[in-house]
């Protein structure tokens, strides 16, 4: 008997006719999404079996010499003109800026050196986002929207060398600034309105594309002279090969063309406009602090404005897709470490002042102080880690959305704690339109609207399991096949070793389960945090498991769906999140003083890991398998708990306490900060931590007031001046008063 006939006929056979009659194709857009962009660390997680060792070639982001110079120099300046605006608003009101921005080679940040520009690498350009954001976060808006989401990153990987000589040189002096038509930075689930055709012009003889659009967006700031546009391609009369829909290609649009039409939004982001509004006043918006949008009717190009050479044009789709997530990974991180940053310096500060010895020692601020110190970890850490992927050559879609889920989130608790922990001196400390503009502008930049976020993202999750699966590609290409005799040999070959796989996941998942990964593989000499990686290695395996059985492969638009696999995306971000926060503390030196802030951020994610699945095995539409695996992957009594208290107020610590943990966390918030408010709160900090001993000794005499204890001799004259500049630097920062 043979057994691979038999299989064939009476297992695969069956399964294979059941499967094709129920599989959805993928549309051509999905196969856009699955070619775009590169798997990185998130395939080893969905693996089930994290190669550590691939964690170490990961080299720390660094700047070099140039960039340096270019941050020292003008960044520093940039930072200069934006601490002296009144409001947020005036960033962007006059010329003058985006003068300076042309200036000082801003436009050029992601050109190459050998066309004029910067070449400014990926840690870099976070870097300028991240120090203009601590000054105005509607400036670094604006950088992260026209220069960071910019078409240079897109030329550079998809454009032929004419395409690269003709605009390169011209968006590195700031002659034709560029946009990319923001329903897709914004939002990738809207379906592409704009059209092309091919034709051929009967005065000339030439093949020309005549496009056709509305409402492609962009950022505030000068008009911008290019416009790369996606569009739908029809070749009616087949004059580029086969006759009929070309599918997504993109144009590098002239905005001087004709056909095309400008138009300037009414407000500043909607800030400005609807402040004056409410004051009264008829004020005219200035140009520059108005973004804009593009219509194109009948606008005729030539062929060669088609994004890439003639036989890959309609390759231009994904690699936009890749670059806006490399974009994304960029500019999300960036500001979202200023925010948490800047959140944690001034709130801890506060708190000091405010008492040192009664503020202090609420344990209800000291619990949300040492969460918003471990978030401020945590997200900076997310920013290293991506980034350093990023330098390394990787175009991380999916890890770019797996960030961008984890990071929001922790940007809203940590401005919730920081709202809570400052109260009413946030106005007094130009805080709150600081705050506000943030919460604006922050959805825009990351793109989570309410009706797009789970789509787009459970939408990713599932093509990137394709992508890093050994066999769900291979199978879907096999059911595609249109010979089914070839179809089905193929898929023979390949169901039953996935079946294997899947079998050996579960396996492993499950002795990793019952034994809390102890007995699970870790790279060595990692001491205090070795079993986080063995944790890790325990929950990637029940993930592996978990998406095997939603199958989203082979329902891949279904999929997209499902509130299991949206559960699932959460859990493979917690993952990342916390693998960049092992990484961090490996970088830094391995701190024995840093250990809580790690500890805080495994036990969250821990915690929220095991209630996601829960969630899932809950909810799994066939209950008894949900519930096998429950009892496989969730063994009872073994549940992660919530981070410790006394983990949680030995964060605080770190934030209150001057330390090299506290100027890892903020330090970088004041370092070269010219902000008044700022100042003065930072000036009263200094002078509170410089006279806490003296007022421990006061306290610890039983004196009630340090002038007592002077009048008494129990003080210096200095001892007094110092408590006396102390309290008179408290009462300022309270105030809102600035320092000198």
């Amino acid at each position: 008997m043979d057994w691979n006939a038999w299989r064939r006929r009476w297992l695969t056979e069956p399964l294979y006719r059941r499967v094709r009659n129920g599989v959805t194709p993928l549309i051509q857009f999905q196969h856009h999404v699955l070619s775009s962009g590169d798997a990185w660390w998130e395939s080893q997680l969905l693996s089930g079996r994290p190669d550590w060792g691939a964690l170490t070639y990961v080299r720390p982001a660094a700047l070099s010499v140039r960039e340096t110079e270019f941050l020292d120099g003008a960044v520093a300046r940039l930072c200069a003109r934006l601490e002296q605006a009144t409001n947020q608003d005036e960033n962007l009101s006059g010329p003058d800026l985006w003068g300076m921005l042309k200036a000082e080679h801003f436009e050029g940040m992601a050109v190459p050196v050998e066309y004029g520009g910067q070449g400014l690498s990926a840690w870099a350009q976070s870097e300028v986002l991240r120090r203009v954001a601590l000054r105005s976060v509607s400036t670094a808006y604006v950088l992260a929207a026209r220069f960071v989401f910019g078409p240079a990153a897109l030329l550079r990987v998809a454009a032929t060398s004419e395409q690269r000589e003709q605009w390169f040189p011209r968006l590195a002096e700031g002659s034709a600034c560029a946009a990319i038509a923001s329903f897709v930075v914004e939002n990738d689930i809207v379906p592409i309105q704009a059209t092309g055709v091919v034709l051929r012009r009967d005065d000339e003889g030439d093949t020309v594309l005549r496009l056709n659009w509305r409402g492609a967006r962009y950022a505030p700031g000068p008009r911008p002279g290019l416009l790369v546009l996606p569009f739908r391609l029809h070749d009616p009369d087949g004059l580029l090969g086969p006759a009929g829909e070309r599918g997504v290609c993109v144009a590098l649009v002239d905005t001087g063309a004709s056909g095309v039409m400008h138009h300037r939004s009414d407000g500043c982001m909607g800030r400005v406009a609807s402040r004056s509004a409410d004051a009264g006043a008829d004020v005219q918006m200035p140009e520059m602090a108005r973004g804009g949008s593009f219509d194109g009717r009948d606008v005729q190009l030539p062929l060669s404005a088609l994004l890439g050479e003639s036989d890959a044009i309609d390759q231009g789709l994904p690699a936009l897709l890749a670059a806006q997530s490399v974009a994304k990974g960029i500019a999300m991180p960036a500001l979202s470490a200023a925010t948490v940053s800047l959140a944690g310096h001034a709130s801890s500060a506060m708190l000091k002042l405010q008492g040192d010895g009664t503020g202090c020692e609420m344990l209800g601020a000291r619990s949300r102080l040492g969460r918003l110190a471990a978030i401020t970890y945590r997200v900076e850490a997310g920013r290293r880690f991506l980034c350093a992927g990023l330098d390394l050559g990787y175009r991380p879609v999916l890890a770019a959305a797996l960030f961008d889920i984890s990071i929001f989130e922790d940007v809203r608790s940590a401005m919730g704690d920081s709202m809570d922990l400052l109260g009413g001196a946030g106005p007094s400390l130009a805080l709150a339109e600081w705050q506000e503009s943030l919460h604006e502008l922050l959805p825009s930049l990351f793109g989570l609207d309410a009706l797009a976020a789970q789509a787009r993202h459970t939408r990713v999750l599932a093509l990137g399991m394709l992508r890093v699966h050994p066999y769900l590609t291979q199978e879907l290409e096999a059911l595609e096949l249109p010979d089914t005799d070839a179809g089905c040999a193929a898929f023979d070959r390949l169901i039953w070793k996935h079946a294997t796989l899947a079998c050996s996941t579960l396996l492993r998942a499950t002795g990793r389960a019952w034994t809390a990964g102890r007995l699970s593989p870790t790279p060595r000499l990692l001491g205090p945090v070795a079993p986080h990686y063995r944790r890790v290695n325990r929950y990637a395996a029940a993930l592996a498991v978990l998406v095997e059985a939603l199958q989203p492969g082979v329902r891949p638009i279904q999929a997209s769906n499902e509130p299991g696999l949206e559960r699932l995306l959460r859990v493979l971000a917690r993952l990342m999140s916390l693998c960049a926060v092992l990484r961090r503390w490996q970088e830094d030196g391995r701190h024995d003083a840093d250990l809580p802030l790690v500890e805080w951020c495994a036990a969250d994610t821990y915690q929220a890991i095991d209630v996601l699945l829960a969630g899932v095995l809950k909810n799994f539409k066939v209950s008894v398998a949900g519930a096998a695996l429950k009892g496989l992957l969730l063994p009872p009594g073994m549940r992660a708990a919530a981070p410790d208290d006394a983990v949680t107020l030995a964060c605080a610590e770190r934030l209150l306490t001057p330390s090299d943990t506290r100027e890892r966390l903020v330090g970088t918030v004041w370092a070269n900060h010219g902000l008044r408010h700022l100042g003065a709160l930072e000036k009263a900090y200094e002078c509170v931590v410089n006279v806490h001993d003296l007022r421990e000794q006061i306290k610890q005499a039983g004196v009630s007031d340090w002038r007592l204890a002077h009048e008494r001799g129990g003080l210096t004259d200095a001892q007094a001046k110092a408590l006396e500049d102390a309290e008179a630097a408290v009462i300022s920062a309270l105030r809102g008063e600035v320092s000198g």
